[in-house]
């Protein structure tokens, strides 16, 4: 991940004034309107010709948010979890997933399209000190972004994030993240695709970046290829489940009291059903969580499903847990991987007896004081969903990390 092409920052910025926020951020502003006023942000954007319906150069669609945490104690504190310093990262995945939407509609505009997020490829937040410094809200953090891949109706937006220490030069930021986004464009009726611009790369980092898309485009197939539903399992996967149930059958037999275990930490090495760990939410949706085509965004739906995880995990290990991946998403620390799947379900008006799924998060969390109790499967979709789990596992830069670090301490 930290061998991933960086964006060129364009070499003339113009800081946007408070009557140039709104269209500079039409989902940004919106939602900020509705939900918590004005923060007190910095924008920051390539001038640029308006005229949408011609090819579009990579860096017209460039932004930059930047979020004065170390000067600004009222928007630190609606960041900050409560009674602690931490990060609430649930806020910066909305803002992420704002801004990627705010990026696309300088490319594509939103005037004759609907713009929604498909899919976040991949973020990796680098909490390694070493690489990077603590990374604090203590620090200013940034984030900026553009369009580096488009096709005929979609769109790859790359966002960086980078963090400043107070009193550090104001033009130095230190890298500590990255995000990729995929948008779609359909019509006003949402009846069919619309075609975006074209993109046009004018550098050779331009153009590997474009490359690059590509690349995610073809990766994020083969994803969806591997998915349970599509893919049955090895010999050597349904092999590992069967040893696992057994396993857990004869613990259950001496010395395992099942109707006692539900949400309550244990010594490592015990087992429980996945069912047990199921934590179950209904959320209200209100007009404060629009976006600027009176649809629920999605970065709140992410900020929900990563607060509902969050939860899942710290109840299921007996401790508060640290980020560390959301399906491609990676957050690159050492320790210990307990992976929770969340399922965001959609009810229909006048039929409450149905249920449509219409999102689903797949979420790792490390906890810091070690390992937590395994998880068993007790029917065959959970099977499936163990055997996913570890696939992702396997794929996922953020738990071999971890793995990495756990066989080098055990040296």
């Amino acid at each position: 991940m930290l061998g991933t092409l960086r964006l060129e920052e364009p070499p003339i910025l113009k800081e946007a004034t408070l009557d140039e926020a709104g269209w500079c951020l039409p989902f940004s502003y919106e939602v900020g309107e509705h939900r918590r006023g004005g923060r007190g942000l910095l924008i920051k954007y390539k001038a640029r010709n308006l005229t949408l319906s011609k090819p579009q150069i990579a860096t017209d669609s460039y932004l930059e948010l930047i979020f004065p945490f170390s000067s600004n104690s009222t928007l630190r504190e609606q960041y900050q979890r409560f009674t602690s310093n931490h990060m609430r990262f649930g806020l910066l995945l909305e803002d992420l997933d704002t801004l990627a939407g705010d990026i696309a509609a300088r490319h594509a505009g939103v005037s004759e399209r609907v713009l929604l997020t498909a899919s976040i490829d991949r973020i990796s937040w680098i909490q390694d000190r070493h690489v990077a410094g603590e990374v604090t809200l203590a620090n200013n953090l940034r984030m900026a972004g553009q369009v580096v891949w488009a096709g005929r109706s979609s769109m790859e937006v790359m966002i960086e994030l980078s963090h400043q220490a107070p009193g550090a030069d104001p033009n130095q930021w230190n890298f500590i993240g990255l995000a990729f986004f995929v948008l779609v464009a359909r019509t006003p009726d949402r009846t069919a695709a619309a075609e975006v611009p074209l993109l046009v790369p004018e550098t050779s980092r331009e153009m590997e970046l474009f490359e690059q898309g590509k690349v995610h485009m073809q990766q994020r197939q083969q994803r969806r290829d591997a998915h349970w539903a599509r893919r049955p399992p090895t010999g050597e996967e349904v092999a590992l489940v069967h040893d696992l149930i057994r396993q857990h059958h004869l613990h259950r037999i001496g010395n395992y009291h099942y109707h006692h275990h539900h949400h309550h930490p244990q010594q490592h090495g015990e087992t429980v059903p996945m069912s047990r760990t199921v934590l179950q939410n209904c959320c209200l949706m209100h007009s404060q969580d629009r976006n600027v085509f009176d649809v629920i965004f999605g970065g709140h739906l992410l900020r929900l499903a990563y607060e509902h995880a969050f939860s899942t995990a710290a109840l299921h290990a007996g401790e508060y847990c640290d980020p560390l991946s959301m399906d491609d998403v990676a957050f690159l620390m050492p320790g210990c991987v307990v992976r929770v799947h969340v399922r965001a379900t959609k009810v229909e008006p006048g039929a409450p007896e149905q249920s449509v799924v219409t999102n689903v998060f797949s979420f790792a969390f490390r906890c810091p004081s070690g390992p937590v109790r395994r998880v068993v499967p007790d029917t065959m979709v959970e099977a499936m969903e163990y055997l996913m789990g570890r696939r992702q596992n396997a794929n996922d830069e953020a738990s071999q990390a971890v793995l990495a670090a756990q066989a080098v301490a055990r040296l």
